[in-house]
């Protein structure tokens, strides 16, 4: 007879039986995440407004010049507040109301919904519960505490919220496709004037449907979207939903096929809405040039 012997399991945070590097994936999310963080302070609180890194607003005009190019952050979409530029729905630089001695940037009145979204996301929350939390650090290794409250007490019981978030970032993606249209018509500058517009693509153009594209993957693939366009439904086949399962069956499994593909799509949505903001802003500041097609 064969004789099985136990071997007692590792304790205490980190302890595992796994040989693989468990440690990279966590590594790796917690340095993503924590470069777009930064990247977002930094525009929410250190550049008061999207046209104001102009130094010159004569040289706007220029032809020449690749802030005539109808771009718009998407950190600032929609743009309520900007003194000088055509895409702000109010031309002042902050509201009256807002405090004299607090910075303002217009992204503070954005910002928010999109970052709920992905902030109580169920892909975010496992990807940096693991690496800024180690709650666990992976699978099978050890956490630094012994307790487990779940998501029922604060304040992890505001991720509750997600399915509201969703309804925000839904309307913020739509003034996204807007501004990916608007990036089609470009202004027709004579002399120190906009004298009309025409039809344009640059580089600019195709970086903003790109980025709307990975963002409509990554919103359309949320789970509570998913239980929204299935009817609330926890079950298709019970009896009292069967006539009205068809519809919502085909609407729910199409969320599913965009869900099954959500970390993907939130990570490409991530890296693109960054990388487009940053583009933009390069564009804009005449640090790159953007690229016109035709």
């Amino acid at each position: 007879m064969t004789q099985l012997t136990t071997v007692p399991a590792a304790t205490g945070f980190g302890a595992t039986s796994r040989r693989d590097a468990w440690w990279f994936g966590p590594l790796a999310t917690l340095l993503g995440l924590l470069a777009f963080l930064l990247y977002a302070n930094y525009i929410v609180f250190f550049v008061p407004g999207y046209f104001e890194i102009r130094q010159d607003r004569a040289n706007f005009f220029k032809a020449d010049n690749p802030a005539v190019a109808p771009y718009l952050a998407p950190f600032h979409s929609p743009l309520f507040y900007d003194a000088q530029s055509p895409h702000a729905w109010f031309h002042q630089a902050k509201p009256d109301w807002w405090p004299s001695w607090f910075p303002f940037s217009s992204a503070m009145l954005i910002l928010i919904f999109p970052a709920g979204f992905r902030m109580t996301c169920y892909y975010y929350r496992k990807a940096y519960y693991r690496a800024f939390w180690a709650d666990p650090p992976a699978c099978a290794v050890g956490e630094p505490r012994k307790s487990y409250w779940g998501e029922n007490h604060w304040p992890l019981l505001i991720q509750n919220v997600h399915r509201y978030f969703l309804y925000m970032a839904i309307v913020i993606l739509l003034f996204l496709a807007w501004d990916a249209l608007l990036a089609f018509r470009w202004p027709v500058v004579e002399g120190n004037r906009i004298v009309g517009h025409s039809f344009g693509v640059g580089l600019g153009t195709v970086i903003m449907w790109v980025n709307v594209v990975f963002l409509s993957g990554f919103t359309l693939g949320c789970n509570s979207l998913r239980h929204l366009v299935g009817g609330r439904m926890n079950c298709f086949a019970c009896p009292n939903n069967l006539a009205n399962v068809t519809g919502r069956y085909k609407a729910w499994h199409w969320v599913t096929r965009f869900n099954e593909r959500h970390m993907l799509w939130a990570w490409l949505s991530l890296i693109s809405v960054g990388f487009t903001d940053l583009y933009i802003r390069m564009c804009a500041s005449g640090t790159w040039n953007d690229i016109r097609f035709f």
